[in-house]
């Protein structure tokens, strides 16, 4: 049994016992769960899984996907239209989603490099950091983007619809829509020094396929 089947098993049970169980049930199986992370050692890898609802139909590479909307840290709604529309933010229409939030460990090691790749493609691409973290408040992430000087937006899905809708379950996942909202790569945002989204981010902006559109996901 793998690492990740057994994270992802404990996970849906918790899920399940806090829903429909008692409560004498549930702190069973909080206790019961508690110790699977434990002993699997997750708790301390940064691992930060994603989304909701397993069952909903979600959007690949070569898909096209509907309009949605999206908070961004101040609260006002916005949507994938919005984003690509935006002559001032993003002349091209591609639009570049990396699943994240601020406190995993995972996400620590794409934090200055999407960043700076959020910079370098200023005005041309709009590329942003989603955070599908149920409950995670902005006033902090606000606080983590300046304390770490980081100038990529950060744009809220605190539900995991997202997630949901592009099949991610681990933070740092990205996926890169073009101006006719087909998903053009889904997958690592870098793999060890592989810059993948910047790779895709180039071939797309030239008319190209990019090197590899999907990987794995990498937690």
């Amino acid at each position: 049994m793998s690492i990740f089947f057994t994270y992802n098993t404990c996970i849906h049970r918790l899920r399940v016992g806090w829903t429909y169980g008692k409560h004498f049930e549930d702190q069973k199986m909080f206790r019961v769960i508690t110790g699977c992370l434990l002993s699997c050692g997750l708790l301390l890898t940064g691992m930060t899984s994603l989304g909701n609802n397993a069952d909903v139909k979600a959007y690949h590479v070569g898909d096209k996907v509907p309009d949605f909307e999206v908070r961004t840290l101040k609260g006002k709604k916005t949507s994938l239209t919005a984003l690509q529309s935006n002559e001032k933010t993003n002349s091209s229409g591609v639009t570049v989603l990396t699943f994240w939030c601020s406190f995993c460990g995972s996400c620590r090691q794409v934090d200055k490099p999407l960043s700076e790749l959020s910079q370098r493609f200023d005005g041309q691409v709009a590329i942003l950091a989603l955070d599908s973290s149920a409950g995670e408040q902005a006033k902090t992430i606000s606080k983590v983007l300046k304390e770490k000087q980081l100038r990529m937006p950060v744009l809220l899905d605190g539900k995991g619809h997202l997630a949901d809708l592009f099949g991610a379950r681990m933070t740092t996942t990205t996926v890169i829509i073009d101006a006719d909202n087909v998903i053009r790569y889904w997958g690592q945002f870098q793999h060890g020094e592989i810059p993948l989204a910047e790779q895709a981010i180039e071939a797309v902006l030239a008319g190209r396929k990019p090197p590899r559109d999907h990987t794995r996901e990498r937690g």
